[in-house]
């Protein structure tokens, strides 16, 4: 069975990739912290810290957690709008392109009427 893909709304699509890009930011901002805590847990970021501050000749060297925090906060939301827009913006793209072209072409085989190749029923 063949079907043919003319238009994708961007509406849909936008609800989408909000809640895709979300769910992602979430979970990077949720492994980052604990990413953080076990850093700092084992005296990694204070290692680092050392390493940094013998490496441009400084007294001290200190990473700001909640700076970096807040700024991977503001950073991710951006790029969650940025992905949504681009998204939709490419939704739109592809429907001008489908009404010149006619669509996208997929065949599809539903699984009730397939035969399986090798194996015969008795």
């Amino acid at each position: 069975m063949q079907r043919i893909l003319t238009r994708i709304d961007p509406w849909s699509v936008l609800k989408v990739s909000l809640l895709l890009s979300l769910s992602l930011w979430l979970i990077l901002v949720v492994a980052g912290i604990v990413l953080w805590r076990v850093a700092v847990a084992t005296g990694t970021i204070g290692k680092f810290e050392n390493f940094v501050a013998s490496l441009l000749a400084e007294d001290s060297f200190v990473i700001d957690g909640m700076q970096i925090f807040r700024g991977s906060l503001v950073v991710g939301l951006v790029l969650v709008i940025t992905g949504a827009v681009l998204a939709v913006t490419f939704s739109v793209l592809f429907n001008l392109i489908a009404g010149l072209t006619g669509g996208v072409r997929a065949t599809v085989i539903e699984l009730e009427t397939a035969r399986r190749v090798g194996r015969h029923r008795p």
